[in-house]
């Protein structure tokens, strides 16, 4: 089967798809990243031609319990991970070759299906006819600091109020653009995290594909 889980950041979507995966031993795709390593490679490069740009990418991704980026064979999975990187992964998420470059990618990832995919659009946009769709939410303030924590690693003594402020703008700017917006597909299962613990989270939606799979 194809399991699309999405939603906005910080409802723990990269955790739960991961742990998710490995207990039905599926594979893990983190759109998420996808974008963000694009967008990384972008901030570097500058590039004047988007089309050249995209074609000379040298990208690599390892989706396993957590997600492995390199770049020209350097790792940068950690410096994806910065409210920077993030914001501007948002941005090029709206232009259509950037958009179209990656989405072929995960459909490609993904066309034999036995994949868990996490992200923005992937039961809206990029794997439409999914088995089973989820969409993960929690209340702004929990995603917050559970972005904070995960910024902290890479950028010590990041303002939490300067993190909320950030996501309140990537929320926006996902649910507003024109190209594949933040959305809840309308069959979807809606999974509210706030509050809840992980372990708790991933078994209700393991018990949901296990009734699928019957």
């Amino acid at each position: 089967m194809i399991i699309t889980i999405d939603g906005p950041g910080g409802a723990g979507k990269s955790t739960v798809a991961s742990r998710l995966a490995r207990a039905i031993r599926y594979r893990y795709l983190d759109t998420g990243a996808m974008y963000r390593a694009v967008a990384y490679a972008y901030s570097r490069q500058k590039p004047a031609d988007l089309d050249a740009f995209l074609a000379g990418l040298s990208l690599t991704f390892s989706f396993d319990s957590t997600t492995a980026v390199s770049l020209d064979g350097e790792d940068i999975s950690e410096r994806i991970r910065t409210p920077d990187v993030a914001l501007l992964a948002s941005a090029l998420s709206q232009n259509v070759r950037v958009r179209a470059y990656l989405t072929q990618m995960q459909r490609r990832i993904g066309k034999d299906g036995g994949i868990v995919a996490e992200g923005r659009d992937t039961g809206s946009v990029v794997f439409p006819d999914a088995d089973v769709k989820f969409y993960l939410d929690a209340d702004i303030t929990e995603r917050a600091r559970r972005r904070h924590v995960e910024v902290e690693a890479v950028n010590p003594g990041e303002d939490i109020g300067k993190v909320r402020e950030e996501m309140e703008r990537r929320d926006r700017a996902d649910s507003e653009r024109d190209i594949a917006p933040l959305v809840r597909p309308r069959d979807a299962v809606y999974v509210d995290t706030t509050g809840k613990a992980i372990d708790d989270v991933v078994d209700a939606l393991k018990a949901r594909v296990d009734k699928a799979l019957i």
